[in-house]
Order: C-alpha cells, then structure tokens, then sequence
C-alpha cells in the first residue's frame, strides 16, 4: 500500500472513531452536509430497582453553542425521558465553561410501576433485558437514543445553526448498546475463577488506604440473586445495587481509627446458585440438603481470594445475598459454616422443610440476621426464612437475629411500592435498623404450628406488627468476630 493510500486509511479510521468520557470509543455515524451529531454514549449506574441511565453524552462535528436544558427532547429505548442538566464537556465528560463538541445531557432516573399491579419492578428505560424462559437479565443490544430539538429552540454546531427560521434538525438516532460506561464499577478488580470445570466470575473492591492501614480488615460477601447470573460481572454488581457495598453508607460501619474499610467481594454463578446440575432448581425436593452444583466451585473461589489477599481478617469474614444468593447464603452455612465469621441471608430460598433437626442443631450458635418482606409472593418466608428462625430459637440460639417488613419501600424513588421480594432495597439503603425479641420469639413457639416446613398457624408473634426492637444489621456484622 502507498503512502497516500495509508494516509486515507488512517484518516478514516480517525473519523469513524474517537475517544469517549472513559477512554471507550464512541463509534461515530457522521452524515452528510450539514455539521451535526456523530455519535453518543450512556452513562448507566446502579439503583434500588437496577440499572438506568442517568447522563448520556452526544458527540458532535463541530462546538455546540446556543443551547439549554429547554433545547432538546430525548428518548431513550423510546421511554421520553426528562433533562436536568446540559453542557459542554471535554473528550473525557468533564463539564466546561467554553463551547465544545460534545454536549452532556443529565436526565431524571424513576422506577417504572407496573399499572395492574401498582408495584415496580424495575426502572424506566432500563439498559437491561430479562428473559422470562432462562430467568436472567443481561444488556439490551438495541437501546436506541432518539435526539429532538424541541418546537421553537435553536442551537448552534460550529456556524450551522439549528432550529428557527434555520436548518431543519432531523431527529439524531443512535443505539446507545454497544456504547457505555459504568463508572461505578470501574475501581472493582474483575476476575474469573475456575475449579471442578467450572467457571465463576468475580469482581472485589479494595477500600482505598486498606493496605496501608492499622490492621487486617474484614470482608463483605454478596451472592446475587438468580437475574444476576451470566458471564458479566457488571449485571451482578447492577442487578442488585451491590455497588452500595462499596459506598461510605455500607462502609462507614467498617471504619474505626485503625481500619479504613471492608473488602468486598461478589460472585457470579453461570446459572443460578440452586442449580441441581442440570439447570433446574432444586427447590422441589423434600426432606433432603438442597445441594447446589456450584457449592464446592463457590467455596473454592471464595477461599482462594482470601488466600491471596493477606490483609483480609479470617476472623472477620461475611457472607450474604438475596434470594437465589439468600439460598447459597444458608448452604454455605450448613456446609461450611465455621469458616465464615457471620451470616445475612436476605428472602432466602432453603426451604425449611429440607432443614433437619441436626442442620438446625449444626448451625444454632452462629451469627445470622434474616432479612425478609411479609409480602413476598416469590419466596414465601413462612416456608423458609420465618420456620427456620422459630426453630432456631427454640434451639436456644443466642445470636441470631431477623426484621422482617410488611413491604418494600426504598429512598431512590421513595413514592414507588416495590414487589415484596424486593428486601435487599432496605439492605443495601441501610434501613435494616429493627429486629424481633428473640425471647418472645422462643416463648411463641409453643404456640405455632410447623407443618412440612411451613407455619400453618395465622395468630403468631413474627408479624411485621411486632418487629419493633432497635437493631441495626449492618452495625451488628462489623461487630462479629470469632474470637
């Protein structure tokens, strides 16, 4: 190839890409004409009910002058979505005073209801997809921008100006898929994990100045939910806002004068974490262990994380997770309980009736918090999480605590009523702050009625009515300790 044939080549490379706010290439779709938009990005962050997009950064030919909150109208993935803010920023998304080529654009994140339900279940324009035949989310491969100018606003690209008695602007259309950053996720160290032919993947956080300071720090373990499985860390760490875990709301709790935080560690699991063996639940059983085909994979990756990882306290390990991951919680527990420090299932999935009374007998003088809502329809808590916690103080267990909620309202979008199976909100917004009395609790099982795993009897103390007493979870993990 010549050298005027190379120059071309590389001048078209150079117009078809450039540089984005995280240093991902904005591919561009450059028209003919008149200067307009080339290319955007989304800015996709974690909430209560998942991911949504809170800013999107629209690449132009030329500088971008002459425009407001009030210029434009955008859509994303056809959901009208609302402007808060607007301007000018460099290459790299930070704002700036001057006129520039790229223009970003803040819009209002909400959770969507569900009209015959009344209840959410997710947020509006979500950059995830749920299948409903494998249970998973994973991105969405079209989420399309459509960018207006609204009716009577006019703005400028370099000399061409818009709107008016102007040019006639042509609504700019983009699929945002393949163009995203998540921020939040960046400072986790991503990895993958493989034993017994079997790969997880795994994501950790690493409190900054950790490693420098006065002593070993503990370690926060989160097994998501069965939405969250796949191959991409990211859908974990957004699924369930386990972002949260690495905020100063969580970690406050684990900073004292000598330590400056927690680790935190999560896994992802290539289906879900009841999976039998062959992609099924194995909830359907009864009276038997409820084994998990990644039980002894999960184990492993967790311990060879804390092998590596020399400033972790092992007397100041503790694992939880929601749902699928509450399930995965309790087997860690039932078989390889004296290797954490603590537990905090959350609307967890053991059924209670394939709990015996020597699992119950195993595991009575462990550290556990159950977290539970009264309205969950997914995962019923009078068939797991409410029996086990009557039989366990009936056991005489001493540290074992539950709150249990009549529903799920979170702070993101404090008006909207989630599905009850929604608890982990209260987890990660830190709003688990009431538990039972336990003595009370022990007194009311003679009182009850436990038939095949489930509370049969309608008249009992673990109501939500009655879950009154100060406690706060996330103070009363950093506080376990085994010796």
């Amino acid at each position: 190839m010549n050298a005027k044939l190379i120059l071309k080549a590389l001048l078209y490379a150079t117009a078809l890409f450039s540089v984005s706010v995280e240093g991902k290439a904005i591919r561009k779709c450059i028209p003919k004409g008149s200067k307009s938009a080339i290319g955007a990005q989304m800015i996709v962050q974690g909430y209560e009910w998942g991911p949504a997009v809170p800013k999107i950064i629209v690449e132009f030919q030329d500088k971008v002058s002459g425009f407001d909150i009030d210029t434009f109208a955008v859509k994303t993935d056809h959901i009208e979505r609302e402007i808060i803010d607007a301007y000018n920023t460099d290459a790299n998304g930070k704002k700036q005073k001057g006129a520039s080529k790229y223009v970003a654009l803040e819009l209002t994140v909400k959770a969507s209801v569900i009209p015959s339900l009344g209840v959410s279940m997710g947020g509006e324009a979500s950059p995830f997809t749920y299948d409903m035949n494998t249970g998973k989310n994973s991105w969405s491969t079209n989420y399309e921008l459509d960018l207006d100018l609204k009716e009577g606003k006019s703005f400028k690209v370099g000399k061409s100006e818009y709107g008016g008695d102007k040019k006639v602007w042509k609504t700019f259309k983009y699929n945002l898929a393949d163009n995203y950053v998540v921020p939040e996720t960046k400072e986790w160290k991503k990895d993958s994990f493989t034993a017994h032919s079997i790969t997880l993947q795994r994501a950790s956080f690493t409190p900054k100045g950790v490693e420098k300071d006065g002593g070993k720090n503990p370690l926060v373990i989160w097994l998501h939910g069965a939405g969250e499985g796949g191959r991409d860390i990211d859908i974990t760490l957004l699924g369930n806002e386990v972002t949260a875990l690495a905020k100063e709301g969580i970690q406050k709790y684990f900073i004292s004068d000598d330590l400056k935080g927690a680790y935190v560690l999560a896994v992802q699991t290539p289906t879900m974490w009841m999976d039998r063996g062959n992609s099924t639940y194995n909830n359907d059983i009864s009276g038997k262990r409820q084994t998990s085909i990644y039980d002894a994979v999960l184990f492993e990756a967790i311990k060879d994380y804390v092998a590596n990882n020399s400033d972790i306290d092992t007397d100041r390990i503790y694992v939880g997770g929601c749902s699928n991951g509450g399930y995965m919680t309790m087997n860690m527990m039932f078989e390889h309980g004296d290797f954490f420090t603590a537990f905090y299932p959350i609307c967890e999935a053991y059924m209670d009736r394939n709990i015996s009374e020597d699992m119950i007998e195993d595991v009575k003088d462990y550290n556990i918090w159950f977290l539970h809502s009264e309205d969950d329809t997914t995962v019923d808590p009078l068939i797991t999480s409410i029996s086990t916690y009557y039989r366990l103080m009936n056991t005489g267990a001493k540290n074992v605590h539950y709150t249990l909620t009549d529903h799920v309202i979170g702070t993101d979008d404090p008006e909207v009523q989630y599905v009850g199976h929604y608890s982990w909100v209260y987890a990660f917004n830190d709003q688990v702050k009431k538990q039972f009395d336990n003595v009370k609790v022990a007194a009311d099982f003679e009182n009850i009625t436990i038939k095949d795993g489930k509370v049969t009897t309608t008249d009992n103390y673990v109501t939500n009515a009655n879950c009154n007493k100060d406690g706060n979870m996330w103070s009363w993990l950093a506080s376990q300790r085994k010796n």
